[in-house]
Protein backbone atom coordinates (compact mmCIF):
# COMPACT_ATOMS: atom_id res chain seq x y z
CA UNK A 1 0.00 0.00 0.00
CA UNK A 2 2.89 2.51 1.03
CA UNK A 3 4.45 1.42 -2.18
CA UNK A 4 1.64 2.40 -4.00
CA UNK A 5 1.45 5.86 -2.51
CA UNK A 6 5.13 6.93 -3.14
CA UNK A 7 4.77 5.41 -6.89
CA UNK A 8 1.49 7.69 -7.66
CA UNK A 9 2.97 10.68 -5.65
CA UNK A 10 6.26 10.13 -8.04
CA UNK A 11 5.31 10.82 -11.23
CA UNK A 12 2.66 13.32 -9.68
CA UNK A 13 5.92 15.21 -9.53
CA UNK A 14 7.65 13.93 -12.95
CA UNK A 15 4.31 14.97 -14.61
CA UNK A 16 5.05 18.70 -13.19
CA UNK A 17 8.68 18.79 -14.90
CA UNK A 18 7.03 17.57 -18.01
CA UNK A 19 4.76 20.37 -17.75
CA UNK A 20 7.23 22.96 -16.78
CA UNK A 21 5.81 23.89 -13.70
CA UNK A 22 9.08 24.72 -11.99
CA UNK A 23 10.27 26.55 -15.28
CA UNK A 24 7.18 28.66 -14.74
CA UNK A 25 7.95 29.48 -11.17
CA UNK A 26 11.11 30.62 -12.05
CA UNK A 27 9.33 32.86 -14.92
CA UNK A 28 7.54 34.61 -11.65
CA UNK A 29 10.61 34.54 -9.67
CA UNK A 30 12.76 36.92 -12.57
CA UNK A 31 9.50 39.08 -13.15
CA UNK A 32 8.65 39.53 -10.01
CA UNK A 33 12.09 40.52 -9.10
CA UNK A 34 12.68 42.89 -11.90
CA UNK A 35 9.16 44.52 -10.73
CA UNK A 36 10.10 44.71 -7.16
CA UNK A 37 13.26 46.47 -8.06
CA UNK A 38 11.27 49.16 -10.67
CA UNK A 39 8.73 49.91 -7.86
CA UNK A 40 12.22 49.94 -5.05
CA UNK A 41 13.38 53.16 -7.53
CA UNK A 42 10.31 54.83 -7.42
CA UNK A 43 9.85 54.70 -3.64
CA UNK A 44 10.89 57.73 -2.39
CA UNK A 45 11.35 56.60 1.47
CA UNK A 46 11.20 52.59 3.10
CA UNK A 47 12.67 51.08 -0.02
CA UNK A 48 12.77 47.93 1.33
CA UNK A 49 9.51 47.80 3.33
CA UNK A 50 7.58 48.65 0.05
CA UNK A 51 9.45 46.12 -1.86
CA UNK A 52 8.64 43.20 0.87
CA UNK A 53 5.19 44.27 0.75
CA UNK A 54 4.37 43.93 -2.65
CA UNK A 55 6.75 41.37 -3.20
CA UNK A 56 4.95 39.07 -0.67
CA UNK A 57 1.36 39.77 -1.82
CA UNK A 58 2.29 39.18 -5.51
CA UNK A 59 4.15 35.84 -4.42
CA UNK A 60 1.68 34.45 -2.48
CA UNK A 61 -1.13 35.11 -5.74
CA UNK A 62 1.09 33.70 -7.94
CA UNK A 63 1.77 30.50 -5.40
CA UNK A 64 -2.12 30.07 -5.32
CA UNK A 65 -2.53 30.48 -8.93
CA UNK A 66 -0.05 28.04 -10.23
CA UNK A 67 -0.50 25.34 -7.07
CA UNK A 68 -4.83 25.34 -8.30
CA UNK A 69 -4.07 25.78 -12.25
CA UNK A 70 -1.66 22.36 -11.89
CA UNK A 71 -3.83 20.56 -9.63
CA UNK A 72 -6.91 21.04 -11.37
CA UNK A 73 -5.83 20.58 -14.99
CA UNK A 74 -3.44 17.69 -14.27
CA UNK A 75 -6.45 15.37 -12.64
CA UNK A 76 -8.57 16.43 -15.01
CA UNK A 77 -6.69 15.75 -17.89
CA UNK A 78 -6.10 12.06 -16.37
CA UNK A 79 -9.93 11.56 -16.45
CA UNK A 80 -10.02 12.65 -20.02
CA UNK A 81 -7.44 10.57 -21.30
CA UNK A 82 -8.84 7.89 -19.37
CA UNK A 83 -5.56 7.38 -17.31
CA UNK A 84 -7.45 7.46 -14.21
CA UNK A 85 -9.37 4.51 -15.15
CA UNK A 86 -6.80 2.64 -15.88
CA UNK A 87 -5.17 2.58 -12.46
CA UNK A 88 -8.12 1.54 -11.00
CA UNK A 89 -8.02 -1.13 -12.99
CA UNK A 90 -5.22 -2.58 -11.18
CA UNK A 91 -5.62 -3.59 -7.74
CA UNK A 92 -5.51 -0.19 -6.23
CA UNK A 93 -7.43 1.14 -3.70
CA UNK A 94 -9.41 4.87 -4.30
CA UNK A 95 -8.24 6.26 -1.18
CA UNK A 96 -4.51 5.12 -1.81
CA UNK A 97 -4.68 7.12 -5.64
CA UNK A 98 -6.01 9.72 -3.63
CA UNK A 99 -2.98 10.04 -0.97
CA UNK A 100 -0.75 9.96 -3.53
CA UNK A 101 -1.91 12.56 -5.77
CA UNK A 102 -2.14 14.70 -2.75
CA UNK A 103 1.27 13.72 -1.36
CA UNK A 104 2.94 14.95 -4.76
CA UNK A 105 0.75 18.12 -4.47
CA UNK A 106 2.04 18.85 -1.21
CA UNK A 107 5.99 18.09 -2.57
CA UNK A 108 5.01 20.88 -5.22
CA UNK A 109 3.64 23.53 -3.00
CA UNK A 110 6.82 23.02 -0.85
CA UNK A 111 9.39 23.64 -3.36
CA UNK A 112 7.09 26.34 -4.64
CA UNK A 113 7.24 27.79 -1.10
CA UNK A 114 10.91 27.64 -0.57
CA UNK A 115 11.82 29.29 -4.12
CA UNK A 116 9.61 32.17 -3.59
CA UNK A 117 10.90 32.46 0.16
CA UNK A 118 14.60 32.47 -1.04
CA UNK A 119 13.37 35.18 -3.38
CA UNK A 120 12.39 37.59 -0.10
CA UNK A 121 15.81 36.57 1.64
CA UNK A 122 16.72 39.47 -0.37
CA UNK A 123 14.39 41.53 1.26
CA UNK A 124 13.34 40.81 4.38
CA UNK A 125 14.75 39.18 7.81
CA UNK A 126 15.51 35.75 7.36
CA UNK A 127 13.40 34.39 10.14
CA UNK A 128 10.05 36.34 9.01
CA UNK A 129 10.49 34.37 5.39
CA UNK A 130 10.87 31.07 6.90
CA UNK A 131 7.73 31.69 9.06
CA UNK A 132 6.28 33.40 6.06
CA UNK A 133 7.39 30.37 3.69
CA UNK A 134 5.90 27.58 5.96
CA UNK A 135 2.32 29.85 6.35
CA UNK A 136 2.70 29.95 2.85
CA UNK A 137 3.08 26.11 2.29
CA UNK A 138 -0.05 25.23 4.75
CA UNK A 139 -1.65 27.70 2.89
CA UNK A 140 -1.39 25.98 -0.56
CA UNK A 141 -1.99 23.06 1.04
CA UNK A 142 -5.62 23.75 1.74
CA UNK A 143 -6.10 25.40 -1.55
CA UNK A 144 -4.75 21.53 -3.04
CA UNK A 145 -7.13 19.62 -0.82
CA UNK A 146 -10.10 22.26 -1.81
CA UNK A 147 -9.23 21.79 -5.66
CA UNK A 148 -9.48 18.52 -5.39
CA UNK A 149 -13.10 18.98 -3.97
CA UNK A 150 -14.39 21.30 -6.80
CA UNK A 151 -12.71 19.19 -9.04
CA UNK A 152 -14.19 16.05 -8.22
CA UNK A 153 -17.65 18.05 -7.60
CA UNK A 154 -17.89 19.54 -11.24
CA UNK A 155 -15.07 17.09 -13.54
CA UNK A 156 -14.51 20.47 -15.49
CA UNK A 157 -11.84 22.99 -15.30
CA UNK A 158 -13.63 25.96 -15.59
CA UNK A 159 -16.07 25.43 -13.08
CA UNK A 160 -13.23 23.86 -10.45
CA UNK A 161 -10.96 26.83 -10.69
CA UNK A 162 -14.49 29.59 -10.49
CA UNK A 163 -15.10 27.28 -6.91
CA UNK A 164 -11.66 27.42 -5.65
CA UNK A 165 -10.93 31.13 -6.19
CA UNK A 166 -14.36 32.23 -4.79
CA UNK A 167 -13.79 29.82 -1.97
CA UNK A 168 -10.21 31.27 -1.67
CA UNK A 169 -11.06 34.79 -2.12
CA UNK A 170 -14.21 34.29 0.75
CA UNK A 171 -11.35 32.61 3.21
CA UNK A 172 -9.88 35.94 2.79
CA UNK A 173 -12.17 38.81 3.66
CA UNK A 174 -14.86 37.04 5.37
CA UNK A 175 -13.94 37.84 8.32
CA UNK A 176 -13.24 41.45 7.41
CA UNK A 177 -17.06 41.43 5.98
CA UNK A 178 -18.27 40.18 9.44
CA UNK A 179 -16.50 42.79 11.62
CA UNK A 180 -18.33 45.56 8.86
CA UNK A 181 -21.75 43.91 9.60
CA UNK A 182 -21.19 43.82 13.17
CA UNK A 183 -20.29 47.21 13.59
CA UNK A 184 -21.83 49.10 11.11
CA UNK A 185 -21.82 52.95 11.04
CA UNK A 186 -25.50 53.51 10.23
CA UNK A 187 -27.72 50.26 12.33
CA UNK A 188 -30.18 48.41 10.33
CA UNK A 189 -32.85 45.94 11.73
CA UNK A 190 -34.30 44.75 8.89
CA UNK A 191 -35.57 41.23 8.14
CA UNK A 192 -32.83 41.34 5.76
CA UNK A 193 -30.29 42.61 7.09
CA UNK A 194 -30.48 40.27 10.02
CA UNK A 195 -30.32 37.36 7.55
CA UNK A 196 -26.95 38.68 6.08
CA UNK A 197 -25.64 39.26 9.37
CA UNK A 198 -26.39 35.45 10.34
CA UNK A 199 -25.18 34.27 7.19
CA UNK A 200 -21.49 36.07 7.07
CA UNK A 201 -21.08 34.91 10.27
CA UNK A 202 -22.26 31.40 9.54
CA UNK A 203 -19.31 31.87 6.49
CA UNK A 204 -16.75 32.65 9.50
CA UNK A 205 -17.54 29.15 10.85
CA UNK A 206 -17.41 27.21 7.92
CA UNK A 207 -14.42 28.44 5.84
CA UNK A 208 -10.76 28.73 7.40
CA UNK A 209 -9.40 32.05 8.32
CA UNK A 210 -6.84 32.62 5.68
CA UNK A 211 -6.28 35.86 6.58
CA UNK A 212 -4.40 34.98 9.01
CA UNK A 213 -2.11 32.70 6.81
CA UNK A 214 1.03 34.92 5.24
CA UNK A 215 0.95 38.31 6.77
CA UNK A 216 2.71 40.85 4.60
CA UNK A 217 3.37 42.65 7.65
CA UNK A 218 4.94 40.03 9.12
CA UNK A 219 8.48 40.72 6.69
CA UNK A 220 7.33 44.81 6.92
CA UNK A 221 7.39 44.46 10.52
CA UNK A 222 8.95 41.73 11.84
CA UNK A 223 5.51 41.00 14.33
CA UNK A 224 6.10 37.00 13.51
CA UNK A 225 7.40 34.75 16.27
CA UNK A 226 7.27 31.09 16.21
CA UNK A 227 4.37 30.67 18.27
CA UNK A 228 2.19 32.13 15.18
CA UNK A 229 2.49 28.67 13.16
CA UNK A 230 0.92 26.80 16.10
CA UNK A 231 -2.54 28.25 15.05
CA UNK A 232 -2.42 28.34 11.69
CA UNK A 233 -1.11 24.54 11.91
CA UNK A 234 -4.49 23.21 13.82
CA UNK A 235 -6.45 24.94 11.29
CA UNK A 236 -4.94 23.51 8.66
CA UNK A 237 -4.83 20.23 9.61
CA UNK A 238 -8.59 20.14 10.62
CA UNK A 239 -9.43 21.38 7.33
CA UNK A 240 -6.90 19.03 5.32
CA UNK A 241 -8.96 16.50 7.05
CA UNK A 242 -12.60 17.84 6.34
CA UNK A 243 -11.79 18.39 2.51
CA UNK A 244 -10.51 15.26 2.15
CA UNK A 245 -13.03 13.50 3.79
CA UNK A 246 -15.74 14.93 0.80
CA UNK A 247 -13.09 14.39 -2.23
CA UNK A 248 -13.23 10.46 -0.93
CA UNK A 249 -16.86 10.46 -0.42
CA UNK A 250 -17.65 12.16 -3.77
CA UNK A 251 -14.71 10.04 -5.06
CA UNK A 252 -15.72 6.62 -4.31
CA UNK A 253 -19.33 7.25 -5.32
CA UNK A 254 -18.01 7.95 -9.00
CA UNK A 255 -18.53 4.84 -11.78
CA UNK A 256 -15.16 5.59 -14.04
Amino acid sequence: MFFQILTISKYTVIESLRNRLFLLTFLVIVISFAMVEFIGDLAITEHRVTQAAILAAFLRMSAVVIVTLFVVSSTVRELHDKTLEMILAMPIRRGNYYLGKLIGYFYIALVVSILFGSLLLLYADSQQVFIWSVSLFMELVLVIALSLVMLFTFNQVPSALTGVFIIYGASRIVTSIFLMAKYPIIAHTSIAQQFMDGFIELLTWLLPDLHRYTQTEWLTYNTADWATLLPLLGQTIIYLLFLSFIALFDFYRKNF
